[in-house]
């Protein structure tokens, strides 16, 4: 149970913090998957677990929910379409996931070429409308239908040598 507690804040602050979902959203997902496995009928588990009905919902609420939710919040993380990079010019300090618990929507934007370097002129226009303290995201629609952030990176780590 204390190997489940630790995942759940591991994953929920690493994972969680890259999927674009409200904090309210993410703990009705935690509740739910918490308490489902108590509304299993106390002959299916009573002989096999050997576990009272007080320990089953411990267990419940420690271990097999924040197990379930983590395994789903993770996969949501790692099983997601295409990606699709967007240049935001809010400078470095800027931080997406917090704008979007905020405001509900993603900040203005401009969309960044997928193929960086396969085309010079595509290329030279894309950073001439950058700043060197922009950031790129890269967003993909995760299996489960939640937005998560695949990468951030910085214009001027980007910014050919010249």
């Amino acid at each position: 149970m204390a190997l489940g507690i630790l995942v759940l804040i591991v994953l929920f602050w690493t994972v969680g913090q890259r999927t674009l979902v409200s904090y309210s959203v993410l703990f009705r997902w935690l509740a739910l998957f918490a308490f489902a496995g108590n509304l299993l009928p106390r002959k299916w588990y009573a002989k096999r677990f050997a576990m009272d009905h007080l320990e089953w919902f411990w267990f419940n609420l420690l271990a097999v929910g924040p197990a379930i939710f983590c395994s789903c919040l993770l996969l949501n993380y790692l099983v997601h379409g295409q990606e699709q990079r967007m240049l935001v010019q809010q400078g470095r300090s800027f931080d997406l996931p917090r704008y979007w618990r905020e405001q509900g929507e993603l900040p203005p934007h401009r969309p960044w070429p997928n193929d960086l370097g396969a085309d010079p002129e595509k290329d030279r226009l894309a950073f001439s409308t950058a700043g060197a303290d922009d950031k790129i995201y890269a967003l993909a629609q995760g299996c489960f239908g939640y937005v998560v952030i695949t990468e951030v990176t910085h214009v001027h780590d980007l910014m050919p040598l010249e």
